[in-house]
């Protein structure tokens, strides 16, 4: 892998093929030792969160209890708390609570990994399982961005 600027070229053997990728964490390390953060990052002030985003009555996010034995009944809640909200809260799933402590300490640490140790596993084009960036334009030419990490069970 080779860097320029904020880009890198990531090679990958499997695919034979070379990536041209533009990653966060440069940038941001980038910025964090000059002081600024590039101005295609910055959101106008009315899009940046205040102390809080929740303005109004307090919104509940749909729970939804993995308990329930009709499974076609949960299929349905699930479905309708997705097209509502995009989100839900899961109880009753029988995840221990030192599995799911475990994946956020070990998440929390991947990311805190140096960037050509996360490049290790790219996720290849086309393929859904791997370490990325999304990063696109945005209105009035801000740019969004998120790293992420897919990996299937």
């Amino acid at each position: 892998m080779l860097g320029s600027e904020n880009n890198l070229t990531t090679h990958c053997p499997k695919h034979k093929l070379e990536v041209q990728v533009e990653r966060v964490q440069d940038i941001a390390s980038m910025s964090l030792s000059s002081e600024t953060i590039p101005p295609e990052f910055i959101r106008p002030e009315n899009e940046q969160p205040g102390t809080t985003t929740c303005h109004g009555q307090d919104l509940e996010v749909p729970v939804i209890d993995f308990g329930i034995k009709n499974e076609k009944k949960l299929v349905e809640i699930i479905a309708d708390s997705s097209s509502k909200w995009g989100l839900f809260q899961i109880v009753n799933h029988n995840i221990p609570s030192d599995v799911i402590s475990n994946l956020q300490k070990v998440g929390k640490e991947f990311f805190e990994l140096p960037q050509e140790e996360k490049e290790a596993i790219a996720k290849p084009p086309g393929s859904m399982e791997g370490y990325g960036t999304k990063l696109q334009k945005e209105d009035q030419g801000k740019k969004g961005w998120v790293d992420h990490l897919f990996h299937r069970i």
